[in-house]
Formats: structure tokens, C-alpha cells, sequence
């Protein structure tokens, strides 16, 4: 990914914040009180991040550089590395809502740890946006947080 570019960051961010929805609203339907809200909220940003990136990205699909990310086998890679060992949350096996809560802590900071990552490796037009992702997933870092003692 050295030189990533916006697009190919957009169909990543787009995978893993479905994947996260998924993952956030598993959990939010056998958690009660606080904890399921606050595993709502979480799942509605990611359903609300996905929906912002799909159309960043759909705003680009005219261009001709980017032609290749709309080639099935593109597409499938990043399908395959969102749901990779290091992002995939359905592939450990979880007890309760508080293993659930840490291992979407942990998840957090993978995907933070990614993103900044390329922001290292990203060309100019993309650090932007890779910074807004970054602030984000930050911000679900701390709700988990802050989650993490109520359960």
C-alpha cells in the first residue's frame, strides 16, 4: 500500500466500517442499559462513516485512474483484508459483552494503527481525509473506554 492512494483508502474504509457495523450491532442486541446504546451509537457511526466514505468514493468513480478498483479482484482484496484476522471481530470467539467491548477496543486501535500507517505512506490529497478517519476511530477508542468498567 506504499502510496496509497484516496480511492484506495475510501474502498478499505468502506469495508471496515461495514464490518464494524456488523460487529457493533451483534453486540448491542445482547447488551442492555448504557452499554447497548452506547454499541447503537457505535454501530450507527460506522453505518454513517461507510455511507459518507461510499460516497466520496462514488463521487470518484468517473475518473479514469481509478478504473481498476472497480475490477472484481481489486474489490475482493480489500473485502479480504477487512476481513482479515487483524480487523475481522467475528473471528474470535466471544463469551460476553465485555470481551466483546475489548476486542473492540482492539479494533479501534488496529484500525488506527492502519490509517496512520498510510498517512505515512499517502499521497498529499489523501492525508486529509486520512486524518479525519484517524479522529473517528478515535473517538470510538474512547467510547469503548469508557465503556469497559460498566461491564
Amino acid at each position: 500500500m506504499e502510496n496509497a492512494s484516496m480511492y484506495e483508502v475510501l474502498q478499505l474504509a468502506i469495508n471496515l466500517e461495514e464490518e464494524g457495523t456488523k460487529f457493533y450491532e451483534k453486540w448491542a442486541s445482547k447488551a442492555k442499559g448504557n452499554v447497548k446504546e452506547m454499541l447503537k451509537k457505535l454501530a450507527m457511526d460506522e453505518t454513517k462513516h461507510a455511507t459518507y466514505f461510499k460516497g466520496l468514493f462514488d463521487g470518484l468513480k468517473d475518473k479514469p485512474e481509478v478504473d481498476y478498483l472497480f475490477e472484481e479482484d481489486v474489490t475482493a482484496y480489500f473485502k479480504t483484508y477487512a476481513n482479515s484476522a487483524a480487523f475481522n471481530r467475528e473471528q474470535v470467539k466471544l463469551n460476553s459483552i465485555k470481551e466483546a467491548v475489548e476486542e473492540g477496543i482492539q479494533t479501534e486501535k488496529n484500525s488506527i494503527e492502519y490509517y496512520e500507517f498510510l498517512l505515512k505512506h499517502s499521497k498529499e490529497s489523501t492525508k486529509a481525509m486520512l486524518d479525519k478517519i484517524i479522529k473517528e476511530e478515535q473517538g470510538h477508542l474512547v467510547i469503548l473506554e469508557k465503556l469497559l468498567p460498566e461491564v
